[in-house]
């Protein structure tokens, strides 16, 4: 069977190591390419290094180019939908 108080006893300590790292860890953010811990104050999410600065660089652009591209496709789609209500209503 289980010891409800063993467990109990360890699930405490086990608590307080936690609450006692945490205090000794300072604030941080982390590089969202490497995971590298940056500073809190940095603008950009991205440490200093090259290879992750242009990832970085790279992977805006092509998060810009797929925003473009899905509103010129709903556009496409939404376009005969919008002829089709508006003949409805004129005719």
């Amino acid at each position: 069977m289980v010891d409800a108080e063993k467990i109990k006893n360890i699930v405490k300590k086990t608590g307080k190591n936690i609450v006692n790292s945490t205090q000794k860890i300072p604030a941080h953010k982390h590089c969202r390419i490497c995971h590298e811990p940056i500073p809190v104050n940095v603008e950009l999410r991205v440490c200093k290094n090259q290879e992750c600065m242009e990832k970085h660089e790279k992977d805006e652009k092509n998060q810009k180019v797929v925003r473009i591209a899905m509103f010129v496709f709903f556009g496409l789609f939404a376009l005969p939908y919008l002829f089709a209500l508006g003949m409805q209503v004129i005719g």
